[in-house]
Parts: C-alpha cells; sequence; structure tokens
C-alpha cells in the first residue's frame, strides 16, 4: 500500500485489506481497467448525493473546452495559412485547402478538450477529493489526512502538467504530420484520440494518489507497475469519447472509477506482499 507523504506526527489510518479470497491470484490488468472506467459511470448514476460535487468539475469543463473551442476554430485559419504560405490555383489546391481547415479544426478542437479537462481537474480538486474518499470508504479504503485547499490543487496541478508534458509534443508532431500529409488523417485522428485517452487515464487514476499526498516519483512508480490497467481504463475513456453526451460526466465518473481501480490495485499488492 502507497503511504502519503504527510507531515510528521500526522495519522494515517491502517491498511484495510479486503478477504484473501476476493483478491484475485493475477494483478488486475487490462479488463480490469476497462471495467473500473465504465463502473465509474454506474457508480455516480447510483450516488445520487455525489451529484452536486460531479456538477463541479463538469462545469468548469465545459465552459473552458467552450471558450478554449472558440478560440482554436479563430486560430485554425491562421495556422494553415503559416503552413501554406502561397497556396496555388485549380480544384486540387481548393479541395486540398478544405482538407487541411477540416484537419486544422480537428487539431485544435482536440487540444482545447485536452486541456480544459487538464484544467479543470485541478481547479474542481475539493469537489473531486470528497467523491475520492467517498468512493474508498465504500471500497473499505483507510481514510487519508485532510489537505489543504491549495495544497490539493498543487498536487492535481502536477498531475496534470505531466500527462501534457509527455502528450502535448506528442499531440503537436500528429497533428502537424495531418496537416501536411492530408491521407495520413486516417491513423492521426485515432492516435490522436487514443494519445488523449491515455493521458486523460494517467490523470485520473494519479488523481486518488496525488490526494493522498503521494510524491510523484512513487505515483509514476504504481502506474508503471499496473500499466497493463491504466491502459484499459484509458482505452474506456476512449470508446466513451465517441459518445458525446458522455463526455458531459467524464471527469466525475473517470475519477470515481480511477479510485475503484487505484484501491483494488493496491489491495493486490498489499495482499502479494503480505507474509503467507
Amino acid at each position: 500500500m502507497i503511504t502519503p507523504d504527510a507531515p510528521p506526527g500526522s495519522p494515517t489510518a491502517p491498511a484495510q485489506l479486503r478477504p484473501a479470497g476476493l483478491v484475485p491470484l493475477e494483478r488486475p490488468g487490462f479488463g480490469a481497467g476497462l471495467k473500473a472506467m465504465l463502473g465509474g459511470y454506474g457508480y455516480l448514476f447510483r450516488t445520487p448525493d455525489l451529484w452536486p460535487l460531479a456538477l463541479v468539475p463538469t462545469g468548469l469543463a465545459l465552459v473552458l473546452t467552450v471558450a478554449l473551442a472558440v478560440a482554436g476554430v479563430k486560430l485554425a485559419p491562421s495556422l494553415v495559412e503559416l503552413i501554406v504560405k502561397e497556396p496555388g490555383a485549380g480544384a486540387l489546391w481548393t479541395a486540398l485547402m478544405v482538407v487541411l481547415r477540416i484537419l486544422s479544426l480537428a487539431v485544435v478542437l482536440v487540444a482545447a478538450l485536452a486541456v480544459s479537462f487538464g484544467l479543470a481537474k485541478p481547479l474542481s480538486g475539493p469537489a473531486l477529493e470528497r467523491m475520492v474518499r467517498r468512493a474508498e470508504a465504500d471500497l473499505g479504503a483507510p481514510a487519508w489526512p485532510e489537505v489543504g485547499f491549495f495544497a490539493d490543487m498543487w498536487r492535481a496541478l502536477q498531475s496534470s502538467l505531466v500527462a501534457l508534458a509527455f502528450t502535448l509534443p506528442i499531440l503537436i508532431v500528429l497533428g502537424v504530420v495531418g496537416l501536411l500529409f492530408a491521407p495520413a488523417s486516417v491513423v492521426v485522428v485515432p492516435l490522436q484520440l487514443a494519445v488523449t485517452a491515455l493521458a486523460g487515464a494517467w490523470d485520473l487514476c494519479d488523481c486518488p494518489l496525488s490526494i493522498r499526498g503521494v510524491p510523484v516519483a512513487a505515483r509514476i512508480a504504481f502506474v508503471r507497475r499496473n500499466l497493463a490497467a491504466v491502459m484499459g481504463f484509458g482505452f474506456g475513456l476512449a470508446l466513451l469519447s465517441f459518445l458525446p453526451c458522455s463526455l458531459l460526466i467524464v471527469l466525475p465518473a473517470g475519477i470515481l472509477g480511477a479510485a475503484r481501480l487505484v484501491v483494488t490495485l493496491e489491495q493486490w499488492e498489499a495482499t502479494k506482499r503480505a507474509p503467507r
């Protein structure tokens, strides 16, 4: 069980494990991550007292997405003009410019979605923390020390910055490839969705750990050990991205699913390390 980086003297609850018979024999993998992502939606729908808290990250993400999308749509034509400074004449060039404009819109909209959800999480940190604590308590996980408002926002921001640092360059490269070579969009757009989903999976799965004050290095190591489960979680996130209505509650539902997945993984690791 990963212990929080709490100040000296802070009380920490002992690890609580499920009975050995309920712990899987093998490390939870891709299927467990996919099930956790989908299960987060079910848990949210079954828990109406969490709905007011769920409106906080959903509202922030929606406002940020609209604002960034509007700015991106205005910026997209300038991006095309920057790449193609002197377009030629003829039907071929006309068709090419239309394709480039469509691809540029797709790039800026995907970027707006990724950035808005990345920023909405730290801004709604206190609401998400209460949701995570509720989900973990229902699974019998220990109660962690309270975290201050600004400390919570900073830890959540760290998680989002790590995700953006790894994925934003990839998204930019894919976007440039799609703009310069239009036929590659058949591959580029799905890859952009996959990279964005995996970044979201890291960001969501990291949230329960950051709330406890676990250092960034330990959180990265935990995700690396359980990469298959996190990838399954990201795959579920990618599937749900094709359902527009599901994106409205992807943050609160995803956080709840991530909390349940992290507890399951921690219980497996703690059980396997426990003396037999």
